[in-house]
């Protein structure tokens, strides 16, 4: 087993919810060397999107698209409900009641991507986050053309979001 290429998320306590809830925010940063329309694309455009997440049909422009995955992980399908989209600054979805919100922003050569899930009930963490890093990682790879990364060597990391 390798050691997944990049450090875990951030789990934090969700800024909109009582200060009782148990519900979190898991918070993933990535930096590009890329322009930031070339992120855009790899996240937006269903055949990019397809080389590390999943492939789309339908109109975006419609708010709802219906995503399939693409990896020996994962396999479903599903319904993506467009929130927000501000090309090519970032983007808001539901998908299955999760809250997804990316981030982009360019400062000279460098595009940095903040991905957000939004109210993860803390007891889900573990689960979530690891899959998360995955699939940024993957995102990287397609990206700068490197190795895909194996799920496999995720499944260490539960603790690291509990």
């Amino acid at each position: 087993m390798s050691t997944p290429r990049t450090v875990t998320g951030e789990v934090s306590p969700e800024r909109d919810c009582p200060n009782d809830s148990s519900l979190v925010r898991l918070t993933y940063h990535r930096n590009f060397l890329l322009p930031i329309g070339e992120v855009w694309a790899a996240l937006t455009d269903s055949e990019k999107l397809g080389r590390w997440y999943g492939t789309y049909t339908g109109d975006p422009a419609s708010g709802r698209i219906r995503l399939t995955m693409t990896d020996d992980h994962d396999s479903a399908t599903t319904y993506v409900d467009i929130l927000r989209c501000s090309p090519p600054n970032g983007f808001a979805v539901e998908v299955d009641g999760w809250l997804l919100e990316v981030a982009l922003r360019q400062v000279g050569r460098v595009t940095t991507l903040e991905f957000t899930h939004r109210h993860v009930p803390r007891s889900e963490a573990g689960e979530i986050g690891p899959g998360w890093q995955y699939y940024l990682d993957r995102l990287d790879a397609a990206l700068t053309d490197t190795p895909t990364p194996l799920w496999d060597d995720y499944l260490d990391l539960v603790d690291e979001y509990r």
